[in-house]
């Protein structure tokens, strides 16, 4: 699949998701004040539990991105995300799959 943004090659399982944009893109993601984009931990502002057990990252964050002036958003899971670009300006994630085909 070929990165919307810069025509660069996404990689990995590109096959259940639309509009995926590359690492690349992703990284320079901000939030609507122009800051990074935060996930995580980092979003919800606090250090991981020190129990001593296995901490993945909170499914949480900044949504939606913006890359380059470009409406992006964001789905959290498994303590990773992908970023989608938005083709239709959508409001919500929510509104973002159902505009892009995904429910």
């Amino acid at each position: 699949m070929t990165c919307p943004l810069c025509g660069g090659e996404v990689e990995g399982n590109t096959d259940s998701y639309v509009t995926l944009v590359c690492d690349g893109c992703d990284r320079s993601a901000v939030g609507e004040d122009g800051e990074p984009a935060k996930y995580g931990f980092e979003y919800l502002d606090r250090e991981p539990d020190t129990d001593g057990g296995i901490q993945m990252e909170p499914d949480t964050g900044t949504n939606p991105v913006f890359i380059d002036g470009e409406k992006c958003w964001r789905r959290y899971r498994f303590g990773g995300r992908i970023t989608m670009k938005d083709n239709h300006d959508c409001d919500s994630l929510e509104e973002f799959y159902e505009a892009h085909g995904m429910m």
